[in-house]
């Protein structure tokens, strides 16, 4: 009879994530100046932003690939859409089975009806229809802007919404992508 040793016993591939179940993941700030000027970068900022997000996952490998998208297709619409100086302020959060991202954007008139078009399509009743359709025929110029982050709500179910400070200057963009239930789209 033998007694198993510490060593007989196989260590553990990973170990427990390290961050709470929900709580802050990582924030990013960036001029709009520098933003615009490196606008070549971004593919490199969301797979940055979203291997840091993953690293504790259990395949983390696959969640990045996932949030890398999401976070590409929100820093393109910011790129497009915002106002002309300031400080765009990314917050992400894990909360529960989603990552919640806050972005502060520096807005204008043109910008702030653009986020405004693209919440209202995002939240009518069946947004799927609506994206099938513009998809099969020309799509207007105000909703050809908003389609990537339409794309992330309809066919991924992320969750968008914006509230506008009394300032008007900024805005503050939220959006909710789905993480652990990935598995399920």
């Amino acid at each position: 009879m033998s007694v198993s040793k510490q060593a007989d016993i196989a260590p553990t591939l990973r170990p427990p994530p390290a961050l709470p179940a929900d709580g802050m993941v990582i924030s990013a700030n960036f001029s709009v100046g520098g933003f615009s000027k490196r606008w070549n970068h971004c593919h490199q900022l969301a797979n940055f932003l979203a291997r840091y997000a993953s690293a504790n996952e259990d395949d983390p490998e696959r969640h990045a690939t996932l949030l890398s998208t999401f976070f590409n297709e929100l820093l393109e619409a910011i790129y497009r859409n915002h106002g002309a100086t300031g400080e765009i302020k990314m917050r992400f959060r894990k909360k529960q089975n989603h990552i919640l991202v806050e972005a502060e954007v520096p807005i204008n008139e043109q910008s702030a009806k653009f986020y405004n078009h693209a919440v209202q399509l995002a939240n009518q009743p069946d947004p799927m229809a609506w994206y099938r359709e513009q998809l099969e025929h020309d799509v207007p110029d105000d909703d050809a802007q908003a389609l990537g982050l339409l794309e992330l709500a309809v066919v991924y179910g992320s969750k968008l919404s914006i509230s506008e400070p009394t300032s008007g200057d900024w805005l503050l963009l939220a959006i909710q992508f789905p993480f652990t239930e990935v598995e399920e789209l």
